[in-house]
């Protein structure tokens, strides 16, 4: 799959995404909670529905959770 990405499509459809859901990397505690707000909220819609039009968002969500989590880790 090969995809044009449209700068400036994306710029504003960035903007207004995260106006709706605080979708970023997370660098502190204060992200990491608004984060999993985020995903709670989420599971809560979507359950366990793969085919839900917010589910992949979830996974996105879950990812950004768990990264943040494995770089608290202590070695």
């Amino acid at each position: 799959m090969n995809t044009v990405l449209d700068i400036e499509k994306l710029v504003p459809a960035w903007q207004a995404l995260r106006l709706v859901a605080p979708v970023s990397h997370i660098e502190s505690e204060s992200d990491y909670e608004q984060a999993t707000t985020l995903l709670n909220n989420l599971l809560d819609v979507v359950l366990d529905d793969a085919s839900h039009p917010l589910y992949s968002l979830v996974s996105v969500v879950g990812d950004l959770i768990e990264a943040y989590e494995i770089d608290l880790e202590p070695l």
